[in-house]
């Protein structure tokens, strides 16, 4: 059974890697900088056992170097790294809006419509950046439950735990259009599915996801957040 929109929470060493791997790719933590144990211990208030947890697997990804007595140094992503696995999950979500197109049901509708129901992309509170990120993670998750597939759930997951699925807003913050856009064409979506159109939900999807990507790509720029591909 997939169960994309369980509420249980993170692993430490999961929260952990997730906040480093969001904090790398919009430059709060620099390419060619070092992460120490007992600063990130400190700073994520835990020990130092789901800190080494956290830089083992995100060395497993090519991210960090790990390096004996020293921490981690940051290697990051280049731009063809978040294209190619942007590009992957466009294909991927986009085969979970066409299954979803045939089976979703009426509380899954529900909590796909319900993401967006009180999110205003015209507000400027402090919280927008939070409030868009549960919005679209309730959005993303409720389509991959009603695709009814979880193989195509865990490896969906599996491009997530490399790329964050959020780190398109640092790309819309500043821009009030860009993130208008970017709801309606999840408005877009869920009409298609609720519609049945399997083929139309999927292609949305797909162009929804590398319009996300580029975006990321264009903000964040390849000189200042992504390493070279050839260094």
């Amino acid at each position: 059974m997939v169960s994309p929109e369980s509420d249980a929470p993170l692993a430490k060493s999961e929260e952990i890697v997730l906040a480093l791997q969001r904090g790398i790719l919009l430059g709060e933590r620099p390419v060619g900088s070092w992460l120490r144990h007992e600063a990130l211990a400190k700073e994520f208030g835990t020990s130092r056992t789901p800190v080494r947890e956290a830089l083992r697997a995100l060395q497993s990804r090519g991210i960090v170097t790990i390096v004996k007595n020293r921490g981690a140094r940051i290697n990051g992503h280049s731009s063809q790294d978040v294209r190619e696995l942007g590009e992957v999950r466009a294909e991927l979500e986009g085969f979970a809006a066409a299954l979803a197109a045939e089976r979703i049901n009426d509380d899954q509708q529900e909590r796909m419509e319900a993401a967006w129901r009180d999110f205003d992309p015209e507000s400027k509170s402090d919280d927008r950046g939070r409030r868009w990120a549960e919005s679209n993670d309730q959005f993303h998750a409720a389509i991959l439950g009603a695709s009814g597939n979880r193989q195509l759930y865990l490896s969906i997951q599996d491009i997530h735990s490399r790329f964050p699925p959020n780190s398109a807003y640092a790309a819309y913050a500043e821009s009030t259009t860009l993130l208008r856009r970017n709801v309606n064409e999840h408005a877009r979506i869920a009409e298609a599915i609720v519609s049945g159109d399997a083929d139309l939900a999927r292609e949305l999807m797909k162009k929804h996801i590398l319009g996300a990507v580029e975006a990321t790509i264009r903000w964040a720029g390849r000189e200042e957040l992504f390493r070279n591909p050839g260094d």
